[in-house]
């Protein structure tokens, strides 16, 4: 569950904290863009390498690190459903090989990007900045309170492992399919409470008359200012680099 740490934003003062989040959205989608086109793991190791900056710029490299650790099961499994199936159609084991690897670290990759971009960016400020960009606030609200239950459900998960640890169950224990099984005790109790959580968010937000009116103020308004500017410039420079990258290799 450490993975989701990755979407758990905490309130920093560096300057990609400060950056508009319109301009780390360009960003974000750019390097999901790259990395979802990149084929080559160097080129994808590549765009992986170019997120540590970022990431000792704003300072969460402690909760990056954790993200990834967490996320090592995941590139396990990704690797061996990859080169297993390769290797067994192809017959060649150092193409299975190349494959299984550029795409772990095609996940490497998106789980750093969306970490980067979650870790430093305020969830008001991503709603207040989709909203400038004239999406409707209904589907800026939903996105943005989907992507703060994902650290919210993953605590609670926690918590419900937990307990049930302690009352006995063997979580690790077994083959492949009873370690499966052993979650089930976990999913049943995580899904019945995530429903009681989405009854309590929509009373409350009934409570407040939540799209009684058409026209809403806001509190505050973004301005994107020349730091913003140079971080568009710079990431936009970065893309054409990787992509320049990519085709030379």
């Amino acid at each position: 569950m450490k993975v989701f740490k990755a979407f758990e934003y905490r309130k920093g003062s560096t300057v990609l904290h400060r950056i508009d989040p319109r301009s780390k959205l360009v960003y974000l989608v750019l390097l999901t863009s790259l990395t979802v086109y990149f084929a080559k793991p160097l080129a994808l190791l590549v765009v992986f390498l170019s997120f540590l900056p970022m990431v000792y710029i704003g300072k969460i490299s402690a909760r990056w690190k954790q993200s990834l650790r967490g996320s090592l099961f995941f590139i396990a499994f990704i690797f061996i459903f990859n080169f297993i199936p390769t290797a067994y159609s192809s017959g060649n084991l150092l193409d299975a090989a190349v494959t299984a690897i550029a795409m772990s670290l095609r996940f490497l990759n998106l789980i750093s990007v969306f970490s980067i971009f979650f870790l430093t960016t305020s969830p008001e400020d991503l709603t207040q900045s989709m909203v400038q960009m004239k999406i409707p606030y209904d589907y800026a609200l939903t996105f943005n309170m989907a992507m703060r239950f994902v650290p919210t459900l993953s605590r609670e998960a926690q918590y419900i492992m937990d307990a049930q640890r302690s009352r006995g169950l063997e979580m690790e224990k077994g083959n492949f399919v009873s370690r499966i099984r052993n979650y089930i005790p976990v999913l049943i109790p995580l899904i019945i409470s995530s429903f009681r959580r989405a009854e309590l968010v929509a009373d409350a937000m009934e409570s407040r008359a939540f799209g009684a009116s058409k026209k809403r103020s806001s509190l505050y308004v973004l301005r994107m200012g020349r730091r913003d500017l140079l971080f568009f410039l710079a990431t936009l420079g970065l893309a054409l680099a990787l992509f320049t990258i990519n085709f030379l290799l």
